[in-house]
């Protein structure tokens, strides 16, 4: 036990060493400030931040680069742009190295004048400043657009009495509202209607503007073969996209 606290507090004592030493060498190259002399940063997709000596401006680190924090004793990778912040990361393997990453304070999604859907402020920014062709905000909400199917169905190949499932991702927004149909005797017939066998469910996600839905065969039978489709809606429009199921004895 004591073998082991000695350890431990080594390991402190020389991770506050190399601290102390890399911000006293930090500080003595620092030297007096003279803005003057300073380089304009080009090219910043993130904004401007202060270097570390506190002095000149730089270009602040993008969302999932790696930044300085004060948990993590070896400096130097520099601060975090406009609307980030340096977190330390807490999904690392113990054996690794201790790591901080800039992260975006904002989570909300951003709909650009281009029509495109920004995840977060920080994405948006860096379009922005990529661009420089006007590019604006127009709501803090997905841009509104009609269904399109992301991941389609897949085709099904197995034998009788096999559970099976039919897949199906649409994106949109307003959200879409999925519903399965079946090509049967050249009529289109809604499902799961009186089926007993098949169940129908969908859920929101992955992401906020997408809807996924499943088509479940508890116990394929001979009847089940066919064209199976996936027809996403909402106020704008419809997609379609088709699967076949084939039954094998």
């Amino acid at each position: 036990m004591y073998s082991r606290l000695n350890s431990y507090l080594e390991i402190v004592c020389l991770i506050f060493f190399v601290h102390n030493a890399f911000c006293s060498q930090n500080n003595a190259k620092c030297g007096t400030c003279d803005s003057g002399a300073c380089e304009a940063p080009r090219n910043c997709l993130a904004g401007l931040v202060k270097d570390s000596c506190n002095c000149c401006y730089v270009c602040g680190n993008k969302e999932g680069e790696r930044c300085d924090h004060d948990s993590v004793p070896f400096q130097g990778l520099g601060g975090c742009g406009a609307n980030l912040e340096c977190r330390a990361r807490n999904d690392l393997h113990r054996d690794d190295p201790p790591e901080a990453v800039c992260v975006c304070t904002q989570q909300k999604p951003i709909c650009g004048s281009d029509g495109v859907t920004y995840d977060n402020i920080c994405q948006f920014t860096e379009a922005r400043y990529s661009r420089r062709d006007g590019l604006r905000a127009v709501s803090t909400q997905p841009c509104v657009e009609p269904p399109r199917i992301v991941s389609p169905p897949q085709n099904i190949r197995n034998t009788t009495g096999s559970y099976a499932a039919l897949t199906c991702e649409a994106k949109a927004w307003p959200l879409p509202t999925i519903h399965w149909e079946r090509n049967k005797n050249n009529k289109l017939v809604r499902l799961p209607g009186n089926e007993t066998r098949l169940l129908v469910q969908s859920q929101n996600g992955p992401n906020r503007d997408e809807t996924t839905s499943w088509l479940l065969f508890l116990s394929l039978a001979n009847e089940d073969r066919g064209t199976y489709i996936c027809k996403a809606e909402n106020d704008l429009g419809s997609a379609t996209a088709t699967a076949t199921v084939h039954i094998f004895d």
